[in-house]
């Protein structure tokens, strides 16, 4: 009896876990991903990586030229934002919005019924 209690008390709190943070109602709709600084310095070393990942970094979703949603990366550049299935414009808050710089790509899908991943890629247009 104890240890049925115990199961049932454990799966509760593994599903309240999982519940994340998002309106109740809410499809599992959207994305996830990591957004990259690349150049991350002017002059690159062969071997050594020329991107890393951006902490703090918010990203702007857009349809129609509304603002749906935005999103806030970590400080290992990753994100996640609950999104209804569709095409999204997206471009970064602040910064660069060059044609040649600025955040790659620039428009997302995001598929019916389920959270799919989307990196991000922001040019500083440092050459």
């Amino acid at each position: 009896m104890i240890v049925r209690a115990l199961l049932i008390g454990a799966a509760t709190l593994m599903l309240a876990a999982c519940g994340g943070s998002g309106s109740s109602g809410a499809s599992d709709e959207g994305l996830y991903g990591t957004v990259r600084l690349s150049p991350a310095t002017p002059v690159c070393k062969i071997g050594t990586s020329c991107s890393r990942p951006i902490g703090g970094f918010t990203i702007v979703f857009l349809q129609n030229g509304r603002r749906i949603a935005i999103a806030t990366t970590d400080k290992h550049g990753r994100y996640r934002v609950r999104l209804s299935s569709g095409r999204y414009a997206v471009q970064p808050l602040r910064g660069v919005t060059l044609r040649k710089a600025g955040l790659r790509p620039r428009r997302v899908n995001v598929p019916s019924g389920r959270t799919a991943r989307a990196d991000f890629t922001y040019d500083t247009g440092i050459r």
